[in-house]
C-alpha cells in the first residue's frame, strides 16, 4: 500500500475514534494505529529507494546512450580509415562516412536528449509524490498536536 493510502487511513482511524465523554480526547485502537505507522515507516523507504533507483537508472541510461555513440562513432571512423584506403573508391567513401558520422552524431544527441527527458519527467513525478506525502505527514502531525491542545486547554479548565 502506498504512504498515501496509509497516512488517510490512518486519518480515519483517528476522526472515527470514539469520542472520551466531556473531553476533546479520542480513544483510539492503539494497536491498528501502531500498524498504520509501522506500515508507513515501511512503506517511506521503499518509495526512496525507488526514486534512488530512478537516478541510478538516468545516470546507468546517460552511460549506455554515450557508450553506445562513442562505439558508433568509432565503428564509423573505422569505416573510413578502412574505405579511403580504396584507392578507386575514395570520393565516395569520404561522402558515404561523413553520412554515416553525421548519422551517428545525430543518433548519439537523440539519445541523450531522450534520456535526460526520461530521466528528468521521471524525477518530477516522484518529487511531486513525495511533496505530497511530507504535506500530508505534516497536516497529521500539526491535526494531531492541535488536538492535543484542544485536549489540554480543555483538561485544565
Amino acid at each position: 500500500m502506498d504512504t498515501r493510502k496509509l497516512l488517510e487511513e490512518l486519518e480515519n482511524v483517528i476522526m472515527n475514534a470514539g469520542d472520551v465523554p466531556f473531553t476533546n480526547k479520542k480513544m483510539i485502537d492503539g494497536d491498528e494505529v501502531a500498524r498504520l505507522i509501522d506500515a508507513i515507516n515501511q512503506s517511506l523507504p521503499n518509495e526512496l529507494d525507488s526514486a534512488r533507483r530512478i537516478v541510478s537508472d538516468k545516470e546507468r541510461i546517460l552511460l549506455e546512450a554515450e557508450k553506445k555513440a562513442d562505439d558508433t562513432i568509432a565503428q564509423a571512423k573505422d569505416y573510413i580509415a578502412r574505405i579511403t584506403e580504396e584507392s578507386e573508391l575514395v570520393k565516395q567513401a569520404q561522402e558515404r562516412a561523413n553520412e554515416v558520422v553525421s548519422s551517428a552524431n545525430k543518433s548519439a544527441e537523440e539519445l541523450r536528449t531522450g534520456s535526460v527527458t526520461y530521466a528528468t519527467d521521471v524525477l518530477k513525478y516522484l518529487e511531486t509524490n513525495i511533496e505530497n506525502v511530507l504535506e500530508d505527514l505534516k497536516k497529521n502531525r500539526e491535526s494531531l498536536i492541535a488536538s492535543n491542545s484542544a485536549s489540554k486547554k480543555q483538561n485544565s479548565k
